[in-house]
């Protein structure tokens, strides 16, 4: 199976799983929701495995530097929205200081812990990858 027919299929998945979603969610079924994305996204992993997808350096090389480009450009922007929502609520300031904003306490947490994730999982990857392909210290 070549890229083409694959991309139909895929294209023909997502559109039957968005039909059942639609209509289980109009139904007020959400277990049918569940099953059928669940079914869709098997029948497209069975599909693609059949796929004979290549890949050359290029485009390889391209995947890495977009990956690279994305964390270096997320992590910072994450992060520094995190601190500018936790700035408020803990200087004191009378607009944001325990009022109506309170859930941007809440948000700038998350965003906070989102970034944390974010630069512990980029550091394992990295230390595992490099000692797997490198084989150095």
């Amino acid at each position: 199976m070549n890229i083409k027919k694959f991309r139909q299929i895929r294209t023909a998945i997502i559109i039957f799983v968005g039909i059942i979603v639609f209509l289980a969610v109009s139904l007020n079924s959400y277990l049918l929701a569940a099953i059928g994305v669940f079914t869709g996204m098997l029948f497209l992993s069975l599909v693609r495995a059949k796929t004979k997808i290549v890949i050359d350096e290029r485009e390889r090389t391209i995947r890495e530097k977009a990956a690279n480009l994305t964390y270096a450009i997320f992590a910072p922007t994450i992060g520094i929205g995190s601190f500018l929502l936790l700035f408020p609520s803990y200087s004191n300031l009378s607009v944001f200081s325990k009022g109506e904003f309170v859930y941007l306490e809440s948000l700038g947490m998350i965003f906070a812990y989102l970034t944390f994730f974010l630069i512990v999982l980029y550091s394992l990857s990295y230390f595992f990858l490099n000692k797997k392909y490198s084989g150095g210290s």
